[in-house]
C-alpha cells in the first residue's frame, strides 16, 4: 500500500472522532451535492433522496448539481478543488472513483489525494440477460455456444470502460471465451438492442432497467454478477454459484468530500446519511429503484474503494481497455 492509500485510510479511520466546534457550526449554508450524470439515473435519485431528507432535518437547502459528461471527470474535478468544509459532497459511482484512474492516462484529480470517504450508499448488481428467443436457457448453454464458436457471440454494454463493459471483459477472462464487446452510448440504447434480440446476444444490465424486463418476460436472466444473490431477484443464481470463480462486480454509489474536511464534519455527514439510508421510507424507496442499500463507516468505504480499484486496474490492464485523453 502506497503512502496516499495510508492517508486515505487514516482519514476514514479518523472520522470516528468528533470535533465538536466544527460539527456544531456545520452546515452554515446550503450543501451542494455533485452528481456526474444527468437527472433521473441511480446516482441522481440517491442524491435527491438523501438531500431532501437532510434539508428536512438540518434546515439547510441541499442543492443537487448535475454535471454530466467526460466520464464523470467534470464533477469529480469540481469536488477535488472545493473548499474542505463539508458543504460540497460528491455522490460518486464506480466509474469516477475506481475505474477512471486506470482507464485514463491523465486525470485532473487523484482519488486518494483529493477525497475523504464518508459512506457507501447503494449497490446495483448486474444481471446477465439474453433475449427470450436466444436458444441459451442457462449460463452453461451460453458458455457452450461461446466456446464452440469463438467470436460468434456479442454482448452489449453502456460504453467503453463502464462497469458493464469491464464485467464482460472479466467474464471472458474467467470463462476462457472469446466474445465480442458492442458498446452503446448509454443504458437506453443498450437495453433497446437487447430487447430487439438481433444486434447482440446477451448483456450486463443494471437491476433498475433490467428487473422490469425480466419480470415481464422480455429478457431472461441467466445469472447475477455479485458474490451473493440479491433479495430483489432471489431466484437468479450468482456467477460464482454457476462455476465462474471469484466473480464479483456491481455498480455502486458512495458519498465523498474534499480531502482535509474536518473529521467532525465527516463524522456528522456519515451519521446523518447513514440514518437516512437506514430509515424505512428512504430504504424502501431506493430498493424500489433496483438497488441494495449499504451504508457503512468511512473506514469501510476506504477499504472497499481500494479493493475495487485494484480489481478494475487488473481487468483494464489484461484486457487492454483504454480511452484516449
Amino acid at each position: 500500500m502506497n503512502g496516499r492509500s495510508v492517508v486515505f485510510l487514516m482519514l476514514a479511520a479518523g472520522a470516528g472522532f468528533t470535533q465538536p466546534a466544527w460539527a456544531q457550526e456545520f452546515p452554515s449554508r446550503p450543501i451542494r451535492m455533485l452528481v456526474a450524470f444527468a437527472p433521473g439515473g441511480n446516482t441522481d435519485i440517491l442524491a435527491r433522496a438523501v438531500g431532501t431528507r437532510i434539508t428536512e432535518k438540518w434546515g439547510k437547502p441541499v442543492v443537487v448539481d448535475n454535471r454530466p459528461g467526460g466520464a464523470g471527470v467534470l464533477a469529480a474535478e469540481i469536488v477535488a478543488k472545493a473548499a474542505p468544509d463539508g458543504h460540497t459532497v460528491f455522490v460518486a459511482s464506480t466509474g469516477e472513483v475506481s475505474i477512471n484512474p486506470s482507464l485514463f492516462k491523465k486525470l485532473p484529480y487523484d482519488v486518494e489525494r483529493d477525497y475523504a470517504p464518508v459512506t457507501l450508499g447503494t449497490i446495483s448488481p448486474l444481471l446477465i440477460v439474453v433475449h427470450p428467443s436466444f436458444p441459451a436457457k442457462t449460463l452453461k448453454d451460453l458458455l457452450d455456444v461461446a466456446r464452440a464458436k469463438p467470436r460468434a457471440l456479442s454482448y452489449a454494454s453502456v460504453g467503453v470502460g463502464s462497469p458493464q463493459h469491464l464485467s464482460g471483459e472479466l467474464f471472458k477472462m474467467a470463462t476462457g471465451t472469446d466474445i465480442v464487446h458492442v458498446p452503446y452510448k448509454g443504458g437506453a440504447p443498450a437495453t433497446a438492442a437487447l430487447l430487439g434480440g438481433q444486434e447482440v446476444q446477451f448483456g450486463f444490465v443494471g437491476m433498475g432497467p433490467g428487473i422490469p424486463h425480466v419480470k415481464a418476460g422480455r429478457l431472461r436472466a441467466l445469472a447475477i454478477s455479485t458474490a451473493k444473490r440479491s433479495a430483489l431477484v432471489p431466484e437468479v443464481p450468482t456467477l460464482q454459484e454457476l462455476g465462474v470463480k471469484d466473480f464479483d462486480t456491481s455498480i455502486w454509489f458512495a458519498f465523498l468530500v474534499p480531502a482535509k474536511t474536518p473529521k467532525g464534519i465527516v463524522n456528522k455527514l456519515n451519521a446523518e446519511i447513514g440514518r437516512i439510508l437506514r430509515s424505512t421510507d428512504a430504504r424502501e424507496f431506493l430498493i424500489g429503484t433496483g438497488v441494495e442499500v449499504e451504508p457503512g463507516t468511512p473506514d469501510a468505504l476506504a477499504r472497499f474503494v481500494k479493493s475495487e480499484t485494484v480489481k478494475y486496474r487488473r481487468i483494464i490492464e489484461i484486457s487492454g481497455t483504454r480511452v484516449d485523453r
